[in-house]
């Protein structure tokens, strides 16, 4: 008489479908990083490209910026804030433009123009950064708090049409810093003078 056969066979497909799946698992996983290197070597011989915004822009013309009220006084314009980072500064002599980066760690300050100046004067204003506490005068100046310089000043002139460049490409240029000598006359960096 024949054997019957043995009632393995529950056993053994259990095994082989183990395996299968650590195969599958296994030649899956070197599958996908095989790829991904593949794409992290492709990626590595096109360079990456930072759009960045333009260096200058137009601001509008002169006359767009109103005159101050008194003599002393500024107005200082926000609407390039957002987009540019800068305050375009009207006062009776003419324009300029104060970058909106606190020289302590990059913050943006804010202009109250109803705060006393650094020689107690209410109403003409300073910058005031919420980060750390740094005040600057209207000018730019550090008056308080931690920041080491004064506020950076843009490069401004006028296009052949009338309109104002202002450039922030390399974010400005310091102010010179202040000093007790009378001796020393000081003219302020890009400053655009107003027509007589």
């Amino acid at each position: 008489m024949a054997e019957e056969p043995k009632e393995s066979t529950g056993r053994r497909e259990e095994e082989v479908s183990r395996r299968k799946f650590s195969s599958l698992v296994g030649w899956g996983g070197f599958t996908s990083f095989s790829g991904l290197s593949a794409l992290a070597t492709a990626r590595f011989f096109y360079p990456k490209i930072l759009y960045e915004p333009e260096m200058t822009f137009f601001a509008g013309r002169p006359d767009d910026y109103a005159l101050p009220s008194t003599p002393d006084g500024v107005v200082v314009d926000t609407r390039w804030l957002k987009s540019q980072r800068v305050w375009v500064v009207r006062n009776t002599n003419g324009i300029y433009v104060v970058i909106a980066v606190c020289t302590h760690l990059g913050c943006t300050p804010g202009w109250f123009g109803d705060e006393e100046d650094e020689t107690g004067v209410k109403g003409r204003g300073r910058f005031k950064c919420p980060c750390h506490g740094s005040n600057f005068n209207r000018d730019g100046l550090n008056i308080a708090g931690p920041a080491p310089e004064p506020l950076y000043r843009a490069p401004i002139g006028l296009s052949p049409d009338g309109k104002l460049i202002v450039g922030t490409g390399l974010k400005g240029i310091r102010l010179p810093v202040q000093t007790n000598k009378a001796d020393v006359q000081v003219k302020p960096p890009f400053f655009l003078p107003a027509k007589v």
